[in-house]
């Protein structure tokens, strides 16, 4: 009988999610020192990014305050064994009374008055800021879009945890004439695209009287070509109709992987109709309707149901009521199937789910990463 080594063991391990790692922690000596092996940690990074498969997701009060007292965490279905996050985590997040501004492969972007932290959950409206998080398995980078003159334009900073500094990129990023959705960033094959608001401030005799996605590519600073510009994508003709409408909400998600492919969806509810496109040709922003449903013929047993709030996960619609979180299929497998996810206690207007993919490496906190930004 061929018996097995601790190298053999590590990599098969490695492939397990951190719910199930800790599980494993008081059974023996090596299980229990697996969070402080550098080698094993880095790798189970690696191999969980690898699913790209998020597992979970935070649900916040949606507010223009620079903190935030309620946060909730809930697995997504049949994720209950790889979603765990300490209690003492989420008590510290409310406690700390931090703002969520963006997740991103198993890490977390909060805001608390004027410090930003980077914070692995496992271990103010500022119209003139946007951050983001980016990374991978063995770094982190904060992009940051910032101007001081009300203009269209916007400078590109990008502080990498790698080389511990901030970078100027070459290229200013392009707003055009509307305000865009700086709070609800999208990453897409290298590039982060915001959506623009919908209000009717503008004429209809402005080029940009509709509204549009601005997208801008990401690269690494030596790589970076001085040709890069912003780009500009129409959303679909039919959602730009009564986008003007005060029940109008639209925002663009990351479509699951097809054919080897990433591409972006538009959401848009009006009049309790939830729309859905994916973009097909990036060029010539061309896009194609996969879904339009009225909430009450979902199959909701609630009465007269208000959406709080929704995102798109794995080819999944997920939406907030006043107290329940709802799965509805877009795709295949679970086309036009409604499920309940959760109860949530978030009283308030407006709510953000953020999905996260938990990893197991240390918790790392950086309160002074963008402190020169607000001063």
């Amino acid at each position: 009988m061929t018996t097995m080594s601790n190298d053999e063991l590590l990599e098969i391990l490695s492939w397990l999610p951190a719910k199930a790692i800790h599980k494993l922690n008081s059974s023996s000596k090596l299980f229990s020192e697996l969070p402080q092996t550098p080698y094993f940690v880095a790798n189970q990074a690696k191999n969980s990014l690898k699913k790209d498969h998020p597992s979970c997701f935070f649900i916040q009060r949606d507010n223009n305050l620079n903190h935030n007292d309620h946060v909730e965490l809930h697995p997504l279905p049949g994720e209950e064994l790889s979603s765990g996050v300490p209690e003492n985590m989420l008590g510290f997040i409310a406690r700390s009374r931090l703002k969520i501004l963006s997740s991103r492969n198993g890490l977390l972007l909060c805001l608390h008055r004027t410090e930003l932290f980077i914070i692995n959950p496992q271990r103010g409206n500022l119209h003139s800021i946007s951050m983001t998080l980016e990374c991978d398995s063995d770094d982190y980078r904060l992009i940051l879009f910032y101007n001081e003159d009300w203009s269209s334009h916007f400078d590109c900073h990008v502080y990498s945890h790698k080389q511990g500094a901030w970078s100027l990129r070459k290229n200013c990023f392009f707003a055009g004439s509307r305000n865009l959705k700086f709070d609800m960033p999208m990453i897409c094959n290298g590039a982060i695209h915001f959506i623009s608001d919908y209000y009717s401030y503008l004429t209809e005799d402005s080029t940009s009287f509709k509204p549009y996605i601005m997208s801008y590519e990401i690269t690494n600073g030596d790589d970076e070509d001085q040709s890069i510009e912003t780009k500009f994508l129409r959303i679909p003709k039919e959602a730009r109709r009564g986008s003007h409408d005060d029940s109008c909400h639209m925002n663009i998600f990351k479509w699951r992987e097809v054919a080897g492919y990433q591409t972006i969806c538009l959401v848009r509810l009006r009049k309790r109709v939830f729309t859905v496109w994916i973009l097909t040709n990036y060029e010539s922003s061309s896009w194609r309707r996969i879904k339009k449903v009225r909430v009450k013929g979902m199959g909701l047993v609630e009465q007269n149901p208000v959406i709080k709030g929704f995102t798109v996960l794995n080819g999944d619609l997920v939406f907030a009521t006043k107290k329940k979180v709802y799965t509805y299929g877009l795709t295949s497998e679970k086309y036009m199937v409604l499920s309940k996810i959760c109860d949530h206690g978030c009283d308030s207007r407006f709510v953000r789910l953020f999905l996260i993919q938990i990893l197991f490496v240390h918790v790392e906190l950086v309160p002074k990463v963008c402190v020169l930004i607000f001063n």
